[in-house]
This record gives structure tokens, C-alpha cells and sequence, in this order.
């Protein structure tokens, strides 16, 4: 297996002779960020469908397997969802491999629909501004919840007073609240470089399409703005629009 190249390249044309299977992907097994073209190339070959580390989760998923030709090429691919279809006219983000092209991106010009490699719908800044987003949204809650506690067991103590509760409230601010940013912002870094994979190859899909500012797209996002009605239920968690 040869090492691959850091940057894919785009194709467009007509597909034919589409052939789609679902198969198990791993979700569980990490894998070095410059083997991941290797992996899914391991894959295409008849191997296990492992591929990009999603080392906070540990199960399987089904993905879609897809063969066709496009132009005179050969091309294989796996995907989170392929919801095109044989004749479709297709943009693709490939690499060269060994009989014929491997596929990480598509995209239908009609529509916008995009498909993507398993998990690589976002690139690395938005990758960690959404996790550290999610990991404030706990903290908030988890603080706002002790600040609750707090005034229900003063209550039930006997010892609620405004000045009192608003001076504890300080203090919890002052002293807990630093501590519990320090922490989370910690869980949160490690959460961001547990699945930064993803989001690297996610940066050479887009780029590979020559779309702008690669590191901040978020497909999730701009499929929930391009929503036109009628997709199916997979339609911006599994497929996109860009």
C-alpha cells in the first residue's frame, strides 16, 4: 500500500454501472491521520471497512460501498450515505489508487446534495468551535443546576435570604466557576483531538472541491439552511447540501 497524497483532486462527470452495498464500518479503531486514504483503500479491497478513529464511541455503523465508472475510469468509494443514482452528473474528490480512483466526496450540481467519507462533514475549526460549544452548554447547565441545588436546600434548611443566596452565588463565581471552565475546557480539548481525524480529511474533501475556507465549513449547518423539503431522514446527520 502506498502512502497517500495530502490533497485530493476533482473529477465531474456521468456515472454508470453503479454498483451499492451496505457494510459495517468500525467505529472504534483509530488510525494515523496520513493512513486514512490506506485504511479505506484496505476496505475497497475486500478487508474490514475500518476507518477513522471515533475513539469516544464504541460500535458500528452501517455505510454504503459504492463502485461505478465515470468518464472511462474506474471509481470505488465508501460513504456515510450515497443517495445518488446511475446516469447522476456528478463532482468528485478523489485520489489516485491503484485500479482507479477512491472517492471521499460527491457532490450533484443539479441539487447540491453532497455525500461524504463516514463522519468528515466538518472542517477542523468548526470541528472544535462545535465541541467546545457542546462541552459550554454542559457547563452551563451542570452550574446553573448547583445554583438550583443551592437555593432549594437553603429553603429547606431554614437559612434562604436574598443577600445571603446572592453572596453565595458570588462566590461560586468567583472560585467553582473558574475551576469548572479549566476542567471542561480540558474535556472539551481532548474530546476535539480524539476525532480530529475526521475533521482533517473533512478539510481535504472540501479543498479537493476548491471550495473557500475549507477549516470553518460545517455540512451539517449549510444543509440545515439549504434545506428544501422532501429529503429523507438522513438528510443533514448522513448526507448534505453545499
Amino acid at each position: 500500500m502506498t502512502k497517500p497524497s495530502r490533497e485530493l483532486r476533482r473529477i465531474d462527470g456521468e456515472i454508470r454501472g453503479l454498483r451499492r452495498s451496505r457494510q459495517s464500518f468500525d467505529l472504534s479503531e483509530q488510525i494515523p491521520e496520513n493512513l486514512a486514504a490506506s485504511v479505506m483503500a484496505a476496505g475497497l479491497a475486500g478487508m474490514e471497512a475500518s476507518a477513522v478513529a471515533m475513539a469516544t464511541l464504541d460500535a458500528t455503523e452501517q455505510v454504503d460501498h459504492v463502485e461505478f465508472h465515470c468518464g472511462d475510469e474506474p471509481v470505488q468509494g465508501v460513504f456515510w450515505r450515497f443517495p445518488f443514482n446511475d446516469g447522476d452528473h456528478l463532482e468528485l474528490a478523489v485520489e489516485r489508487g491503484a485500479n482507479g480512483w477512491l472517492a471521499y466526496g460527491a457532490r450533484r450540481k443539479t441539487d447540491g446534495l453532497v455525500a461524504v467519507y463516514p463522519h468528515s462533514f466538518e472542517g477542523r475549526r468548526a470541528h472544535f468551535a462545535s465541541t467546545f460549544r457542546f462541552w459550554g452548554i454542559v457547563l452551563a447547565l451542570i452550574f446553573l443546576l448547583m445554583m438550583v441545588l443551592d437555593t432549594i436546600f437553603a429553603i429547606a434548611r431554614g437559612t434562604f435570604g436574598i443577600a445571603d443566596q446572592l453572596a453565595a452565588y458570588g462566590t461560586y463565581a468567583t472560585y467553582l466557576l473558574p475551576a469548572l471552565i479549566v476542567v471542561f475546557g480540558f474535556l472539551a480539548w481532548r474530546a476535539g483531538q480524539k476525532t480530529v481525524v475526521s475533521a482533517d480529511i473533512a478539510e481535504r474533501i472540501f479543498r479537493g472541491f476548491g471550495w473557500r475556507n475549507p477549516r470553518w465549513i460545517n455540512l451539517r449547518k449549510t444543509s440545515k439552511a439549504l434545506r428544501k423539503g422532501g429529503e429523507g431522514r438522513d438528510y443533514g446527520l448522513r448526507y448534505f447540501r453545499y
